[in-house]
């Protein structure tokens, strides 16, 4: 038992290091996946990688070639505007069940949040990217945790990480007006929710999603 559970610890292990390494594309879109060096290098059986790969696989973000082997999953507009499309309706559906359940101190620390943002002054990309990151995981993380359904947001989770792989590769050399209009969308969102009005919430996510679909299309043109 206690072999098994030490094998499920290192899956994940190896599941969210390998996930990490491809939205971040330090293992690059279409390269095939040498599993036997990964388990020479992380110093593993073959086995755990194989578990963890399996995962992947289900999330679409590596896909097998039959006596080929493994690849990490290409990139394509195509792939991108399907996600977007799906991610939209799907949110749509989680802002309106959570708009009346988010607790009023989780709504007040959001906005203090956003405040704090509001004056941040980040000097480099990575300081740029950390505050995006931030105030999505501030603010749709809160959605998805109010919404009263687990498989919505787990799809949500999964398309909120692939499209994460594509907004990673112009988030280097991010203008400051970007980070700008990421804070005035996402604010659009919080008064809206901060009033409890769900027609008007929705309609400030679906214009922050489709301006961030829009800017991420730009930039894999």
């Amino acid at each position: 038992m206690k072999k098994s559970l030490n094998r499920s610890v290192i899956t994940d292990e190896i599941y969210t290091l390998l996930k990490e390494q491809i939205i971040n594309h330090d293992i690059p879109s279409g390269e095939k996946i040498n599993i036997d060096q990964l388990a020479r290098d992380l110093e593993v059986s073959n086995i755990p990688i194989r578990e963890a790969l399996t995962r992947l696989m289900a999330e679409e973000l590596v896909y097998t070639v039959p006596f080929k082997g493994m690849y990490v999953a290409q990139i394509s507009l195509q792939e991108l505007d399907e996600m977007f499309e799906i991610r939209k309706e799907l949110e749509s559906l989680a802002i309106r069940k959570a708009v009346s359940q988010i607790p009023e101190d989780r709504l007040v620390h959001l906005e203090q949040e956003m405040s704090r943002w509001s004056t941040s002054q980040p000097v480099n990309d990575n300081e740029k990217m950390n505050v995006i990151a931030e105030m999505n995981q501030s603010l749709h993380g809160l959605i998805l945790d109010y919404c009263d359904n687990q498989s919505l947001k787990g799809l949500i989770n999964m398309y909120i990480d692939r499209i994460q792989r594509y907004s990673s590769l112009f988030q280097k050399g991010m203008e400051q007006q970007l980070l700008q209009d990421e804070w005035d969308e996402h604010m659009l969102v919080v008064r809206g929710l901060v009033i409890r009005d769900a027609v008007i919430a929705e309609e400030a996510l679906l214009k922050h999603l489709q301006n961030s679909h829009l800017r991420t299309r730009s930039f894999i043109q």
